[in-house]
């Protein structure tokens, strides 16, 4: 007997439904433009349907509300509800910053616009799914979208490069993910997530499918989170990509992987039967810190920096997950996110002219642009944990919240995450030391005057105003 959904089931979706619709109609809307250069009529509508989507995951907390919807294959919660929070204010922040800098590089197509649609909407489904085929679903379509967005570049090497190692790595981790489910099914008899994980904590061989199942899945999500050991692409994919589209990739993309991980964990229960897939996850967490942090010393390439930092970061957020310290990782992935989007949009300025950012560039910034000098040392100081800066309150909260275990292997991870922490100031340090303590003028500071954009500015001023002042208001315990 076939299924029909009811108004409760559409409402649940609605913002993908509304994400989806843009996508479509920017499809169409695009053909019909009279000047086929001038694409803000489609820049409006699409910033509409994200202010829209934005208005329904809010509307949806209290209608339909949360629960599990569509025969328990759509799930809303408080978390998926930041989550989708996050991807949306991500698209409408890169929607800020990406005009302008696309078009310098000639490659601000129509279809740019439906693609960032469609891209939040696969996400949204990714970490809304309470069914492996769902999630599955939205991983590949926001996969694919970026893989487009990365290679519209047509002109550039670079970009066509990144965005094929991006592919076949891509690829191959769905391949991972897909003999993962497999094999889920094969053990549990389900693809819906409570029966799935309830095959994990069988005894005997009867859960052996299951667990070399979810340890496949778990691969394939650690190439999407670019994880250690399987970060590889990460430095050449972000340098690679136009700086929006790089910006849009490390808050939003790494928020739906990390998302799906912390949700995944979720129905791991505490006690010995699930010890095994946290140590797991606690051990990938160290050498991810460890690793990101140490390679990012040698930078001199701030993309290639932040590619590196974001490995780091990733793993503490892993630490958080692995420690069952859910709403402290939540929380540290919005600051994350945050600090990302705003840092890629100040370097998406200064690249005016197709200029390459690196730390002697930037030398003697603060003479001739002390706001972005400004900014790029308030950010960076906030990745790097330093008081009273929300980058601080989120290593606190996080690493409080694992330090009130006596269990051995959180005091490992806790000592881990501090000594990471204090390695990290040494890099993101280099940003200051290099803006304002230089004396000799950089490419940046000797260069023309670049022109200011509403947009980039608008991004970059909120998100610091949120570093500065975000915490006194939001906390772990909003997230509730």
């Amino acid at each position: 007997m076939s299924y029909i959904p009811n108004s409760n089931d559409l409402f649940a979706i609605l913002p993908m439904l509304i994400l989806s619709l843009t996508g479509i109609l920017l499809l169409v809307v695009q053909f019909i433009l009279p000047n086929k250069e001038d694409t803000s009529p489609l820049w409006l509508i699409c910033f509409l349907g994200f202010g829209s989507a934005l208005f329904s995951v809010w509307y949806g907390t209290t209608s339909p509300g949360y629960g599990k919807y569509f025969l328990s294959q759509i799930s809303i919660s408080p978390m998926s509800v930041w989550l989708n929070a996050i991807y949306l204010l991500c698209g409408m922040g890169t929607l800020a910053i990406a005009p302008r800098s696309l078009s310098i590089q000639k490659s601000l197509f129509p279809e740019f616009y439906s693609l960032l649609a469609f891209c939040v909407t696969g996400m949204m489904f990714l970490t809304s799914g309470y069914d492996l085929i769902v999630i599955f679903v939205g991983l590949e379509i926001f996969s694919l979208c970026l893989y487009i967005l990365i290679g519209m570049t047509r002109n550039s090497i670079f970009s066509l490069e990144s965005a094929m190692k991006y592919f076949l790595l891509g690829a191959f981790s769905s391949g991972f993910m897909l003999l993962g489910i497999a094999f889920l099914y094969g053990g549990s008899g389900s693809t819906n997530l409570d029966s799935v994980m309830r095959g994990l904590f069988l005894q005997g061989y009867e859960s052996n499918y299951s667990k070399l199942g979810f340890g496949l899945f778990l691969i394939g999500l650690f190439f999407k989170a670019a994880l250690v050991p399987f970060h590889s692409w990460t430095p050449d994919v972000y340098e690679g990509a136009q700086t929006p589209i790089t910006g849009f990739m490390a808050s939003a993309g790494k928020a739906s992987a990390m998302g799906l991980l912390m949700i995944l964990f979720q129905h791991i229960p505490a006690g010995s039967m699930g010890e095994t897939w946290k140590y797991l996850v606690g051990g990938i967490s160290l050498l991810s810190m460890t690793w990101g942090n140490i390679i990012a010393l040698r930078q001199e390439n701030l993309k290639r920096m932040l590619a590196y930092s974001s490995i780091s970061h990733a793993g503490y957020i892993c630490a958080g997950i692995a420690c069952g310290a859910s709403l402290e990782a939540l929380y540290y992935l919005v600051i994350y996110a945050t600090m990302n989007i705003a840092s890629f949009a100040i370097i998406t300025h200064l690249e005016h002219n197709n200029r390459i950012i690196t730390l002697s560039s930037i030398s003697h910034l603060s003479s001739k642009f002390p706001l972005s000098a400004l900014g790029l040392s308030i950010l960076f100081l906030s990745f790097a944990g330093f008081p009273p800066l929300a980058g601080f309150w989120a290593k606190l909260f996080l690493l409080q919240k694992i330090a009130e275990s006596d269990l051995f292997f959180h005091r490992i991870i806790l000592f881990g995450a501090v000594a990471n922490s204090a390695l990290g100031f040494y890099y993101y340090m280099k940003i200051t030391i290099q803006s304002y303590m230089k004396v000799e003028l950089g490419e940046v500071a000797e260069g023309s005057d670049i022109p200011s954009n509403f947009g980039i500015s608008s991004v970059a001023f909120l998100s610091i105003l949120f570093m500065v002042f975000g915490w006194i208001v939001i906390q772990p315990n909003a997230f509730l």
